[in-house]
């Protein structure tokens, strides 16, 4: 076997170097090389007992080539000269078909960067012990209520590296943690899931004592009838709806092939005044990429601005194909969704979470959803259930849990009944989002037991 080509993928200059190395070894005309490495660790606890802890280390090597007008793309995570050069010769050999027209027909020169700050050695050197004593903390307080907690504790280092023929260079190494649990108490479940890219200042403590507090206070729920309910969706909740607004309508795939939302929308009316959606990989909670997976440098996107219908996002090929020019949203290649926000930020509001359930007469507090499915993509008709904690409000107060219940409705139309919004954003994955009060949330049917 030829000799490896060692790099450090945490090391700026070294990756850069070994990915220069790949692009002279091309024989194409153009040559992109982008490089994805992950460090990952996981602790990992169930019936209030730790019972796993697991770490991956993982590096791939994506290689596209322009040769004759067509694209080619191989990958590989062997990294020795023979595998390089095979990987490249496999490129070639799918440009050669020329089913993949370069659109446009050459790569991105030399780009300039806003630099982003959301790596933390902290994070990244967070050991089986800290993320044991972070587990603990709640398997604890678990114990002493009669409670038992189940979850895991992660940490990561990211970084995303990319060099072309034509000049490009880009790196970034980013770290995240996560805390995610779940309290179950006499059969009822709370639930929690917080991250941050400083590990210190994971609100891991305070979140698991919500979701036990949650856990507590839903046993003995109350079954009441299916029907329309003013509600407050948590951030969890909201993030599942802009989830599916992401892979639905925001990208230009979706607006190329007919399917989204936004077809024949813009400019127009989609949701409340009191909705702004953007996608923002430089929002300060936010854990965002300068570059997309061309070096493409990342643009802040308004996505639905004051309930109007904005806009979405691009990459070079669907914005050459629109005239448009790419927003820096391109994903890796043969990713066949296209461009898409992953940095999608919700605006707040103006209220606490106090003054929207004083606000309430009769309705429910909803934690998060599950098994959520898609019924109609264009009408962005969506069908779910609550878990984890659903509470019964009457008179402004909090004053029992109740059952479980499914849920039918429309993401845009309750978009556009949202009453209040919270003053305050949680990050949960890269999303960024308030909680809302929603009137007339249709449930149908109960589910789970009895």
């Amino acid at each position: 076997m030829a000799d490896e080509l060692r790099f450090d993928p945490a090391d700026e200059r070294s990756t850069l170097e070994f990915l220069e190395k790949v692009v002279a070894m091309s024989p194409a005309s153009q040559t992109e090389a982008v490089l994805e490495a992950e460090k990952s660790s996981l602790t990992r606890f169930a019936n209030s007992h730790i019972h796993q802890n697991v770490s991956q280390s993982d590096c791939q090597l994506l290689v596209r080539v322009i040769e004759k007008g067509s694209i080619g793309s191989a990958s590989t995570n062997s990294f020795d000269s023979d595998s390089l050069r095979k990987t490249l010769e496999c490129a070639m050999a799918v440009a050669r078909t020329g089913r993949i027209p370069a659109e446009p027909p050459d790569l991105p020169g030399r780009q300039e960067y806003v630099g982003i700050r959301n790596r933390c050695r902290a994070t990244a050197d967070f050991s089986p012990s800290d993320r044991a004593m972070v587990a603990k903390q709640l398997i604890d307080e678990c114990s002493e209520k009669g409670a038992e907690a189940a979850g895991a504790v992660s940490n990561c280092e990211n970084v995303l590296a990319i060099v072309n023929s034509n000049g490009l260079r880009a790196y970034h190494v980013l770290t995240d943690s996560n805390f995610t649990a779940t309290v179950s108490a006499e059969k009822i479940t709370g639930w929690c899931d917080c991250y941050a890219v400083d590990v210190s200042k994971l609100d891991a403590g305070q979140m698991g004592r919500n979701a036990l507090e949650r856990a507590l206070a839903g046993r003995n729920p109350k079954k009441i009838p299916p029907g329309r309910y003013t509600v407050i969706l948590e951030e969890p909740a909201i993030k599942d709806f802009m989830d599916f607004l992401m892979w639905l309508g925001f990208g230009a795939q979706a607006v190329e092939e007919g399917r989204s939302f936004m077809c024949d929308k813009l400019g127009k009316k989609i949701t409340g005044e009191n909705i702004t959606v953007v996608d923002d990989a430089y929002h300060p909670a936010g854990i965002g990429i300068p570059f997309d997976y061309e070096g493409t440098p990342k643009r802040r996107v308004s996505l639905i601005e004051n309930g109007i219908a904005n806009g979405v996002v691009y990459d070079r090929s669907h914005a050459a194909r629109a005239g448009k020019s790419s927003t820096g949203h391109a994903l890796p290649a043969g990713f066949t969704e296209g461009p898409l926000p992953l940095n999608i930020v919700v605006s707040p509001g103006q209220s606490t979470s106090d003054e929207m359930i004083q606000s309430i007469k009769r309705g429910l507090l909803v934690t998060r959803f599950w098994y959520c499915r898609v019924v109609d993509p264009a009408k962005t008709l969506i069908t779910g259930q609550t878990r984890d904690g659903t509470f019964l409000i009457e008179n402004g107060e909090i004053v029992s849990g109740v059952r479980d219940m499914r849920f039918n409705e429309n993401i845009l139309e309750v978009l556009s009944r949202a009453e209040m919004i919270s003053q305050t954003v949680r990050r949960i994955g890269s999303t960024i989002t308030p909680a809302m009060k929603i009137a007339d949330f249709r449930f149908t049917e109960h589910v789970g037991e009895g």
